[in-house]
């Protein structure tokens, strides 16, 4: 073992860098990709000033629920301070909610409750507008369904006694346990429900196209290396060629899980053993993948060209770039075709784990009758 790698030390010496930037690299842009979105996300959200003169339990929840909408920046301020930035162009306009607001909502009260202030640079006012109203109606709505139960419990007399709040959380859990505003529906007996919201380009997705990338890139030696004419002398020596290639290949592959593991504690925040296990499998049907084509190939430039063709292909099948869930229904085999649909569903391809078992086999028959 000692021998292999001093070995693979002497023939990495001059492609240290190089080597070193492929293994590093979908970390690396990933990290750097993700930062980038998250700020055009922040950049295109629109500032907007919201004055709490109420200063209730209700109005603050009111804003914390503003301040969930992902196109809305929310500051708080003073009123002066919100008209001066709202005079010097600095937010695109004021809403200030007003005093009493928690107790005109508890006697059943709509009107004036938020106060708007606008220029004629305002561009997203409506908008804005139209988002807040809708959930101070919301509120609105919640507040009378809680007088009408009120009323009914008084009228019938009932053993139940419900506060305001008690009332309007038990309706809002029923809203989050029924999805009242879920339909589902079928259409010529073919049921259809709701699915989950698919993410696009999300960190696994971008890491995965990187992966691909550098994964082919750094296999390179096996065309190199393979197709020399020193290769030969392999026959004089006590160790074989075939041990060396794959005790080489298991080389490279514990700098990668390395990466990978470190990568996965990054963009992670909980750790979760079947979640890394399909990053392992992944990874390793990347390394059969390319395995597979530098085997058959005797020019560097040729696997070089082809390898962005390949990754292209199957991180668009895999839905790194674009939702394929619909396509998945419809064509259930196409989940298989790509490593990397596997990966974003955290997800253990089977087709791809026989795909690996078959490659080595393959190539360990073919790299040991090389100088049989």
């Amino acid at each position: 073992m000692r021998t292999l790698l001093f070995t693979r030390m002497l023939l990495i010496k001059k492609q240290a860098f190089s080597t070193f930037i492929w293994l590093v690299m979908p970390l690396v842009l990933t990290t750097v990709l993700i930062h980038w979105m998250t700020d055009v996300v922040e950049d295109g959200q629109v500032p907007v000033a919201i004055v709490d003169e109420d200063n209730s339990e209700l109005s603050k929840a009111f804003i914390q629920e503003l301040q969930q909408i992902d196109l809305l920046n929310i500051q708080l301020m003073s009123k002066q301070k919100a008209l001066y930035a709202l005079e010097k162009n600095q937010i695109d306009s004021v809403f200030i909610v007003k005093r009493h607001f928690e107790k005109q909502l508890r006697n059943n009260k709509r009107h004036h409750l938020i106060e708007a202030y606008s220029t004629n640079r305002s561009y997203f006012y409506f908008a804005v507008k139209e988002n807040i109203s809708s959930l101070a109606q919301r509120k609105a709505t919640q507040a009378k369904a809680a007088h009408e139960v009120k009323k009914l419990l008084n009228k019938y007399e009932s053993d139940i006694h419900w506060s305001f709040d008690q009332i309007v959380a038990e309706g809002e859990q029923r809203e989050e346990r029924y999805e009242l505003l879920t339909v589902d529906f079928s259409f010529y007996n073919e049921s259809s429900t709701p699915t989950k919201k698919d993410v696009l380009l999300s960190p696994w997705g971008i890491w995965a196209f990187f992966a691909l990338i550098s994964t082919f890139y750094l296999l390179d030696w096996i065309i190199k290396e393979s197709n020399h004419p020193v290769v030969v002398r392999w026959l004089q020596t006590k160790i074989s060629y075939t041990t060396y290639f794959f005790n080489t290949l298991g080389f490279y592959l514990l700098f990668m899980f390395g990466i990978d593991f470190l990568t996965y504690q990054l963009l992670e925040t909980k750790f979760v053993w079947f979640e890394f296990l399909a990053i392992v499998i992944f990874r390793l049907s990347c390394v059969a993948l390319a395995l597979f084509v530098a085997v058959h190939m005797k020019h560097t430039l040729s696997y070089h060209f082809i390898t962005p063709i390949i990754t292209l292909l199957l991180t668009f099948l895999g839905g790194a770039f674009i939702p394929i869930e619909q396509l998945v229904v419809k064509w259930p085999l196409l989940s298989g075709i790509s490593p990397v649909y596997a990966l974003l569903q955290w997800d253990v391809s089977l087709i791809w784990s026989i795909f690996i078992v078959l490659v080595c086999i393959y190539v360990y028959r073919k790299e040991s009758s090389r100088f049989a």
